[in-house]
């Protein structure tokens, strides 16, 4: 068919992620409060670096294509379908990386509305 396909790489894709749990880290070298330094803090979002960060990142990329109208595949997680009048986009996630093409250019720019594109994919996962 020879369709372009594109790339994103979200740069703030594990920052703000909703915890499904309660974390509490040690005060940070710089923002010890006097007098309260036996104190920590409850994070009420996710961050970098965080062990449940991948997780609350996946589970809010999923609600945002859920909510935008894709299915995911019941064979790959990572791998979410958008279809319109018999027009489609598929969209594929590794971690903070997302490819995707279509066989509509309408579908394309309105999904590259909502994030900062790369252009066309010039490396991924070894393609």
């Amino acid at each position: 068919m020879k369709w372009n396909v594109f790339q994103i790489d979200v740069k703030s894709a594990f920052f703000n992620g909703n915890l499904e749990e309660d974390i509490y880290i040690n005060q940070l070298h710089g923002f010890i409060i006097k007098g309260k330094e036996e104190k920590v803090y409850k994070l009420k979002k996710a961050l970098y670096g965080l062990k449940q960060a991948s997780r609350a990142w996946y589970w809010r990329l999923d609600s945002y294509f859920q909510k935008k109208g894709f299915h995911i595949s019941e064979s790959e997680h990572t791998l979410y379908v958008l279809t319109k009048k018999g027009d489609f986009l598929i969209v594929c996630i590794y971690v903070d990386d997302i490819i995707y093409y279509g066989s509509y250019n309408m579908l394309i720019e309105r999904f590259k509305v909502d994030m900062t594109d790369l252009g066309l994919l010039h490396y991924f996962l070894g393609l």
